[in-house]
């Protein structure tokens, strides 16, 4: 079943014909009683990374603008249109921090949808979450959206202070798979004779 899109909530006039309408909850589009217009909204595609070093800490940024002003994020951002999710973890990563990666470097691990609430509009984001390397953060400086940079192992980091549930989410599912990853590691080291 699919759910209403609130971002239909801020439409009040036609986009083709101009003609004031009330947006009916109908899923994820709208259509303009006069003209016949349909406008679709589906959800954003968004990206994220989590950016390691040889140390195995995480790569953060303090949001300097709302929504979550002032809590931790992984860089990231929305991708632009006929960008590859790939493309646009690159381009936020140079962005928000100044660290040059190319796309084959990017590697995904998780997805979740997210409700990103920006003046006065509810915006709904497919996320999808990355993992790269670097052997350290020397490049790193906050540029953009960036109030700040912190570089933390993934146990340090504070779930509250992560700016969006999928962020939070994510982490979780990160610290979940290197651990799985660990006990793979030691079983294995424990079969060899």
């Amino acid at each position: 079943m699919k759910q209403y899109h609130p971002t239909l909530d801020a439409i009040r006039f036609c986009p083709n014909c101009g003609k004031p309408f009330r947006t009916e909850h109908c899923g994820n589009h709208t259509e303009c009683p006069d003209c016949g217009f349909v406008l679709f909204f589906n959800a954003a595609a968004a990206v994220a990374v989590l950016l390691r070093d040889a140390g195995g800490r995480l790569l953060l940024t303090r949001r300097a603008k709302e929504p979550a002003k002032g809590k931790l994020a992984f860089p990231g951002g929305f991708a632009d249109i006929f960008e590859t999710p790939e493309e646009a973890a690159c381009r936020e990563l140079a962005e928000e921090c100044g660290i040059t990666l190319p796309p084959e470097k990017m590697n995904y691990f998780y997805s979740d949808s997210n409700r990103y609430r920006y003046r006065d509009v509810t915006y709904v984001s497919q996320d999808l979450y990355f993992t790269a390397e670097v052997a350290d953060f020397s490049e790193a400086r906050a540029l953009d959206e960036s109030a700040g940079i912190v570089c933390l192992r993934p146990e340090k980091i504070d779930l509250a202070e992560i700016s969006f549930d999928s962020a939070r989410n994510a982490l979780v599912h990160f610290m979940d798979l290197q651990q799985r990853e660990r006990t793979k590691h030691i079983s294995n080291l424990q079969a060899v004779p």
